[in-house]
């Protein structure tokens, strides 16, 4: 169920026009969300919070000729009984930064799981399904004690690195405030802070799936997909996905081929070629007549930015980054 049916159910519930079982699914969501949350307000915290609430309930799914007054309705205990869990909901969203897909993707008979690192070294966690987490420092995870059928959904806050153990039928998503990171198997570093005005997702092995995280329906979302060696930073102000590389790029490992850098009288096109298969990253070399040059060198053991240094000292050209391309110009040599 995502947050556009949920919010369909709820309507429903609030007209009387749920089936039995639609009725139980929202029982049992509302009962699961007070028994396992954290929550504790006062009443003047029980009241403002009502009114957001009964707010955000009356412009979302009611039109404005239809008028719910939060105290002259007539409900059943069910039907406080999920206002009550709305009110978890609603404060805990707002205390510790989950996004409104909570309601989709965390199970509604599992428990909830909070890890917060408070201290000033990265922790370790180690999923049920055999994927790992690195919590940094001042970061919060928080994820359900069992995984559905259908997703492995994780809530982020802060920075952490991700080794997700590959299940095709499972995918593994990162909700932050703003952005969803999706993938099937690999490993990637999130860093989302609340004080900061951009999101951060880098990749090392894999390919990520990265969106907005919006409300928006339809079949168009604001994302990319990125592939090793590769980033994204999302500003949350202008909500623009901006492509990069990471800053110092490495070897992406092949167990089955272990590259080497060595060269002899090596085509300049051969040499980007070996480089491309090792980082997995494009090059683009626009004046056609450097492909004629040669290079000999010993590149292993150097980072790629010395490597590409070297290259084009040799060769009589010049580098530059432009996203997720590096491209190569100069007038050859002579």
């Amino acid at each position: 169920m995502n947050q556009y049916d949920f919010d369909k159910l709820l309507e429903k519930y609030l007209s009387g026009a749920c089936t039995e079982e639609e009725e139980e699914l929202i029982r049992e969501w509302s009962e699961n969300m007070l028994k396992h949350s954290e929550v504790r307000m006062s009443q003047s915290e029980k009241v403002k919070t009502e009114k957001q609430i009964w707010a955000r309930i009356q412009q979302t799914l009611f039109p404005p000729r239809f008028v719910i007054r939060p105290h002259h309705w007539t409900m059943t205990a069910l039907a406080a009984s999920l206002i009550i869990g709305i009110y978890a909901l609603f404060f805990y969203h707002k205390t510790n930064t989950y996004t409104n897909a909570i309601a989709e993707n965390l199970s509604f008979n599992s428990g909830v799981i909070e890890v917060k690192n408070t201290s000033a070294k990265a922790q370790k966690i180690t999923l049920e399904d055999g994927s790992e987490i690195i919590l940094k420092a001042e970061s919060s995870i928080s994820y359900p004690e069992h995984f559905n059928d259908k997703n492995r959904s994780v809530y982020l806050k802060g920075e952490a690195f991700f080794k997700v153990k590959r299940n095709p039928s499972k995918p593994f998503i990162v909700h932050t405030r703003d952005l969803v990171t999706e993938v099937l198997g690999t490993s990637f570093t999130i860093k989302s802070y609340d004080n900061a005005k951009a999101i951060e997702v880098q990749v090392v092995t894999g390919r990520v799936s990265v969106y907005e995280n919006s409300d928006k329906i339809g079949t168009h979302k604001n994302g990319v997909i990125l592939t090793p060696n590769q980033k994204i930073i999302f500003d949350k102000e202008t909500k623009k996905l901006i492509p990069s590389l990471v800053e110092n790029p490495v070897i992406v490992e092949n167990p089955e081929k272990v590259l080497d850098f060595t060269f002899d009288e090596t085509p300049l096109n051969q040499v980007l070629d070996r480089l491309k298969e090792g980082y997995q990253i494009e090059f683009v070399v626009e004046n056609q007549d450097l492909n004629k040059c040669v290079f000999t060198a010993d590149l292993n053991d150097i980072p790629l930015h010395s490597q590409l240094d070297l290259i084009c000292k040799s060769v009589n050209a010049t580098y530059e980054q432009r996203g997720t391309v590096i491209f190569i110009n100069g007038t050859g040599c002579q």
